[in-house]
C-alpha cells in the first residue's frame, strides 16, 4: 500500500476507536450541540437567507398555481374547439 493509504486507514482506526471509546451519551450531546448550531449563512448574513427562502417559496408556489390554471385554460378551450 501506499504511504497516503497507509495514512488514511490510521486515521479511520483512530476515529472508529475514538467513537467506541466516547459513551453514548456524549455521543448523543455532541450531535445536539451541532444541530443546534447556526448555519455559516446566518452567522454571515442574518434572517435574509431565511427571508429570501420564505419569500422565493412564495413566488414559486404562485407561478405553479398559475401555470396550471393557465394549462387547465388551455385543454379546456381546444376541447371545447374540436367539439364544435
Amino acid at each position: 500500500m501506499s504511504k497516503k493509504t497507509d495514512e488514511y486507514v490510521k486515521y479511520v482506526a483512530e476515529r472508529v476507536t475514538l467513537y467506541i471509546d466516547t459513551p453514548k451519551s456524549r455521543r448523543r450531546e455532541l450531535r445536539a450541540s451541532r444541530k443546534a448550531a447556526e448555519t455559516w449563512s446566518s452567522r454571515w448574513f442574518g434572517m435574509l437567507p431565511a427571508a429570501l427562502g420564505m419569500w422565493m417559496g412564495g413566488v414559486r408556489s404562485r407561478f405553479k398555481r398559475l401555470a396550471a390554471r393557465r394549462a387547465v385554460r388551455a385543454l379546456l378551450g381546444r376541447k371545447r374547439e374540436r367539439s364544435t
